[in-house]
């Protein structure tokens, strides 16, 4: 089970019961879609498993800042989308 998951469906549905009791002409035609919408995500989070940790990058290399590519430590520049890397090889 995915808790993150289940907590933000259910504060989704809290947010459509909100618009569906305020009535704001706006967000009360939307109320029904957060209802339905939260119920699948909290109804889903029960049949998605939990993620292992953190992604970290091979040996040797770190993650672009803007593009997440994998970066060799001693390159200034990501080959992919040529993003100046920080100094220092962190």
């Amino acid at each position: 089970m995915r808790s993150q998951l289940l907590v933000s469906g259910i504060l989704v549905m809290l947010m459509g019961l909100a618009f569906y009791i305020l009535q704001i002409p706006i967000a009360y035609s939307w109320s029904v879609v957060f209802i339905a919408g939260g119920a699948i995500m909290a109804g889903g989070s029960l049949f998605v498993g939990e993620k292992e940790g953190p992604i970290e990058a091979p040996d040797g290399y770190r993650f672009c800042r803007f593009c997440s590519a994998t970066v060799p430590l001693q390159a200034a520049r990501c080959p992919k989308c040529n993003g100046l890397q920080q100094a220092g090889g962190t």
